[in-house]
Order: C-alpha cells, then sequence, then structure tokens
C-alpha cells in the first residue's frame, strides 16, 4: 500500500465511521493495517491505529477497544492528548456501562483519568469530560470547579472554521448545563446544530454526553432537539401486482402510494433505511429514499436470482430494470457506507416461505443495532393493505416490530386479492423445478464447543473428564431444557440446538461462567482446561436421524455455525452479525454484544463478521 493507498483508507475509514457504520468502519481499518507496508509512515499508521480504537469503542465494544489500546501501545503518546483522551474515554465507557456498586466507584477512575490529561495538557475536552464525570458520580463541587475552569478556557479560545465552532459550542453548551444555566446552554446547542459539515458520529458522542446530565438533573431531553441524528426506518409492503392482475397492492394504486411515501419521508428526518427489494413497496421505498439521500441497505432472503424469481417477476412491467437498479446501487455504495447488500442465507429458496420472515428480522436487527449506535429514532414504514396474512410477509413483520414495542406507520393500499407466488428463474416465464420432498427448516440458534487442554490429558483422565467437565456442561443444558431441543457430544465437542437466540447467548455465557469458575485441577485433571464457543441463528432443516434414530438438525447454517467454534478464543462465545441482530430484536438488557470485526473461518469457509457476547457489568 503506497502513501496515496493508505491516504485513500483512512479516508473512507473516516467516511464509515462519520455515518455511523461503525463495524463496516472497523472493518475497513482492520484491512487497511493487514495491507500497511512495514515502512508506512508512522503518523499514518498510529491515526489507523487511534481510528480503529476510537470506532471500536464508538460501537460499543468496550473490552475489545481497551485490547486493541494496548496492543497498538496507543498509550506511549504521553503528550498526544487524542491518545490520552481516548484512554480515559474506554474508561468512561466501561463505568456508564456498569450498575451498581461498581458503577460510582468507575465514574470517578474516569473522571481522575480525565483530570490528569487536563492538569498536564490544560484543554477544555478533557476538563468537561472530568466534570461531567464527577456529576455524575456524585461529586458536585469537583464537577462545577471544572465546568468553570472549561468555561474560562473556552472564553480564550478563538474556535477556527466548522469543526472549531461545533466542537466550542457543544463544549460550552456541556459546562452551562452542568452549572445549571439553561439558556446559555440552550443557546449554544442551538448553534452546534447549525453546523451542517459535523457527521452523524460526532452528533451522537455529543448528544449522548448531553443526555445523561439532562437524565439526571430531569431536564427536558427535548433542549437537544437541534443536535439530533437522523433517525434509521425498516419499511415493508406488499408486492405489487401485475396491470390488471389486482393484488394485495393493484398496480393501479402506484401513483398514489408513491405519492404518500414521498409525503412520509418528506415529514421525517431519516437518515438510514433498511429493507429488501420486492417488486412494489419494497423498491418504491429504496428508490425515493436514494433520491433524497438517505443512505439504503437491502436484506435479500437467499440468492440474487430465485429472489427475482420469486418477488419481483410476478409484477412484470418495468419492475426488473428498477430492481436492478436498485440493486447495483446498494452494491456500488458499499464502500461509501451509503449502501449495501446482504443474504440472510447463502443458498436457494427451495420453496422455503420461511426465509423471507428470517431475512425481515434479520434486517430489523440491523436497524436497530444501527439506531442504537447513533443514539436515534427508529421506525416502520409498512404499505399494507390491513387484511392479516399467514405471518410470513408485510403483516409477519408488523407483529414482529409491535412486539418489539416500536412505532409502525402504514400506508394503507387497496384490499384485495394476494398475487400467486411462483418458483422460476430470473426468465421472464417461470422455470418449473422437480419437487422436493424437503423436511421443515425452522430459524434457531447453534451453539458449537470445543475443550481446549483435552488434547493433553492422559488416557486415564478421559473418564474423569467426563465425569467433572461435561457432566457441569450437561448440567447448565439442564437448566435450560425446555428451550435445549437437541444437544450432543463427542470426545471433547458439543454440540446445542436452541429455540432463540436470546436464551442460546444466556446459555452459552451460563456455560463459559461455570467452566471459568472451576478448578478443574483439583478434581485430579493434569491439564488446564478452557471452552471455545461459537454460536449462530439462521434456518435448519429439521429431520430424522437415522442412525440415532431421533430428531436431529442439519444443513448449511449448522456448518456455518461449525466453523465459528475453532476460531474462537478460549473462554469466549462468538457469534454471528445474524444472531446479534436477533439478539437486538429480542427483550435483552443483560447481554452485551460487542463488535470483533471480519473473522476467518476454519477450513476455509470464508470470512464472517462477529461479535464477542459478555453479561452486561
Amino acid at each position: 500500500m503506497d502513501h496515496e493507498e493508505l491516504r485513500e483508507a483512512i479516508r473512507q475509514v473516516k467516511d464509515l465511521e462519520a455515518r455511523g457504520a461503525y463495524f463496516r468502519a472497523a472493518d475497513a481499518a482492520d484491512r487497511a493495517l493487514a495491507a500497511i507496508d512495514d515502512d508506512a509512515d508512522e503518523e499514518a499508521r498510529h491515526q489507523l491505529h487511534y481510528l480503529h480504537v476510537r470506532i471500536v469503542a464508538r460501537s460499543g465494544a468496550t473490552q475489545q477497544a481497551r485490547k486493541l489500546y494496548e496492543e497498538y501501545g496507543i498509550g506511549a503518546r504521553t503528550d498526544d492528548l487524542d491518545a490520552r483522551t481516548l484512554d480515559a474515554r474506554i474508561l468512561k465507557d466501561k463505568a456508564l456501562k456498569s450498575k451498581e456498586p461498581k458503577r460510582q466507584g468507575r465514574l470517578n477512575e474516569a473522571a481522575q483519568k480525565y483530570h490528569q490529561v487536563f492538569d498536564q495538557l490544560p484543554d477544555s475536552y478533557p476538563a468537561v469530560n472530568a466534570a461531567t464525570l464527577y456529576f455524575l458520580a456524585g461529586r458536585q463541587a469537583e464537577a462545577e470547579a471544572l465546568a468553570r475552569a472549561t468555561l474560562e478556557n473556552c472564553a480564550s479560545e478563538k474556535p477556527q472554521g466548522d469543526w472549531g465552532v461545533y466542537f466550542h459550542a457543544a463544549t460550552v453548551a456541556e459546562a452551562s448545563l452542568l452549572l445549571g444555566d439553561l439558556a446559555v446552554a440552550e443557546q449554544h446547542i442551538r448553534r452546534a446544530g447549525e453546523i451542517e459539515a459535523v457527521d452523524y458520529a460526532t452528533r451522537t458522542t455529543t448528544r449522548k454526553q448531553l443526555k445523561l446530565i439532562c437524565e439526571t438533573k430531569r431536564i427536558d431531553k427535548g433542549v437537544l432537539d437541534a443536535i439530533r441524528v437522523p433517525g434509521v426506518l425498516y419499511f415493508a409492503g406488499h408486492i405489487i401486482g401485475a396491470p390488471g392482475r389486482g393484488g394485495r397492492f393493484p398496480a393501479e394504486q402506484e401513483a398514489q402510494v408513491q405519492d404518500e411515501i414521498e409525503r412520509y419521508l418528506e415529514d421525517r428526518d431519516i437518515g438510514v433505511a433498511f429493507g429488501s427489494l420486492a417488486a412494489g413497496a419494497d423498491i418504491m421505498v429504496a428508490e425515493a429514499c436514494i433520491r433524497r439521500g438517505i443512505d439504503v441497505h437491502a436484506v435479500l432472503p437467499f440468492n440474487k436470482a430465485d429472489f427475482f424469481a420469486q418477488s419481483v417477476q410476478m409484477s412484470q412491467g418495468g419492475w426488473r430494470e428498477r430492481f436492478e437498479e436498485c440493486f447495483a446501487w446498494c452494491e456500488a455504495n458499499e464502500a461509501t457506507g451509503s449502501g449495501s447488500i446482504q443474504y440472510a442465507t447463502d443458498g436457494s429458496f427451495l420453496g422455503d416461505e420461511s426465509l423471507f420472515m428470517y431475512a425481515a428480522r434479520f434486517a430489523m436487527g440491523l436497524a436497530m443495532l444501527r439506531a442504537r449506535n447513533l443514539d436515534t429514532d427508529l421506525r416502520m414504514l409498512a404499505i399494507y393493505d390491513g387484511n392479516g396474512g399467514t405471518g410470513i410477509g408485510t403483516d409477519g413483520s408488523i407483529d414482529v416490530w409491535a412486539d418489539a414495542g416500536l412505532p409502525c406507520d402504514v400506508i394503507d393500499v387497496t384490499q384485495m386479492e394476494a398475487p400467486r407466488v411462483t418458483i422460476g428463474g430470473p426468465q421472464d416465464t417461470p422455470v418449473a423445478r422437480p419437487a422436493l420432498q424437503l423436511p421443515e427448516r425452522q430459524p434457531r440458534a447453534i451453539l458449537f464447543g470445543d475443550v481446549v487442554g483435552f488434547s493433553s490429558l492422559d488416557e486415564e483422565m478421559v473418564p474423569l473428564f467426563h465425569d467433572c467437565f461435561m457432566s457441569r456442561v450437561s448440567g447448565v443444558l439442564d437448566d435450560y431444557k425446555e428451550h435445549v431441543l437437541y444437544r450432543n457430544s463427542w470426545g471433547d465437542a458439543v454440540y446445542v440446538v436452541l429455540d432463540n437466540a436470546l436464551n442460546a447467548a444466556s446459555c452459552g455465557l451460563s456455560i463459559q461462567k461455570v467452566v471459568r469458575k472451576h478448578d478443574f485441577r483439583a478434581d485430579g485433571l493434569n491439564t488446564d482446561l478452557a471452552l471455545r464457543l461459537g454460536g449462530h441463528f439462521g434456518p435448519v432443516f429439521c429431520g430424522k436421524d437415522y442412525i440415532r434414530k431421533e430428531t436431529t438438525y442439519f444443513g448449511s447454517h449448522v456448518t456455518k455455525a461449525a466453523r465459528i467454534e475453532p476460531v474462537t478464543p478460549p473462554g469466549e462465545l462468538y457469534v454471528t452479525e445474524a444472531m446479534a441482530a436477533a439478539l437486538a430484536l429480542s427483550e435483552n438488557d443483560t447481554i452485551d454484544c460487542d463488535y470483533v470485526g471480519p473473522v476467518p473461518l476454519a477450513k476455509n469457509y470464508g470470512e464472517l463478521r462477529m461479535y464477542v457476547l459478555r453479561e452486561r457489568a
């Protein structure tokens, strides 16, 4: 990677971070660092290191950020304000995730770290952060003293350019909120909000910090509206019928529905949209978003050819071209983070309509993760006739969204008979396929485990291993028995299928806790043992195991889960993005899902974006 390529890589990382696409930004930083030459400019290398850690921290992966910070040696730059405050920021994030009784002590520790930076490098940024953290820790006198010191610093500063004006205004607003001067705070929040050049990620960081003060002081959070980040949208709707053929969304209603979509987007501040690209509602929303400069991230349930046959071809007219244009736009804009195409499953349709809801849930989870990262509003837009259905289409998506307690806006269409879905290829005429007698496929959570240290056991220790180690794993599975659909082991391997992602995550973390806390050497084993555990959530076949004469689960998603465990660090639980999205959609308030990055899987199975699960502190 030459100098120009390195500069371009840094620019791309910054652009992705600015949009709040933290996971993609972390991936881009990872790739750039892997490709950087040994003789590359040290300042550029340091900048990439710094950006990588900051992005991972912004994504919420605090432990991973700490690990990278130390690995890169960023703290060695003792006279670098950004490096020193990044260390303090990671401590702050850890403190804010914590619950009492640890929370207050960690807030104090983070406040003191910022205070130390301010004493050595007198800048308003560490001063105001220290002030806010002292305030949250209940140390009012220290908070007010540092808030005043911040305002004194700001009074002598002459901010330059849009960014300088923004940070100056945001800092004055924060210090003023701490001192109870709401009028001055509101004035500077409005001033900061007028700087259009400032990106989503920076506004989100500012808003989160000021919101903490407002919540503690019971100030109406409406004062922060001026620095609000545009919201995230999940969209879904009926496939449009062929001209003259009726359907739940008749072709004759297209112009009217298009006007409603345009009005809807005009009235709301949307920055990012997630959904599919079926003919009719999906494509119309995607097109309208693209015209308005809204990021569009499309999720298809299975391969492109089968999706076209199932969800585009039947509508006839110009939908083939419109689908291809939207698809190409999303694909072409992946590098900038403003678009993307993802497949919920790698394979074919195979007549399995449940894959549509699996993909919908995946897209919903991704939307929730983005909204959480940007600390912004999340809504659903449905183009819907109100007639209910089988639970695998728009009606199913509305139900899932409602179960998550999220707001859904509906554009009504004429209530008519639904269009037929035929199995075919991408040609104009459906292609008949041989009927396959396939077993049922269901979205399930899969755990695969492998014991590190097992191969070092003496032969006579193996029975003791089963009595001491496997019995404890089995005991945890017994605790989750109503959710465990299948369990098996061979040698030191563990394979478990559970009903949903949240129960699997909780079960996996419970297994790791039991293993981690037990001293197996005290039982007489001659080596230390640890468990690697990988998890995935995907549609798997449920059928008969003809060898064991029992029900079992199999398919490509089981294989995918099996490839995760070998690349998982001992003692950890790594999961796929599909499982992370499913967790985001569940009622989960006890488990943190921290982004790790793209991880090459075992046996040349490709690369997957991985997350590590941890119990919330």
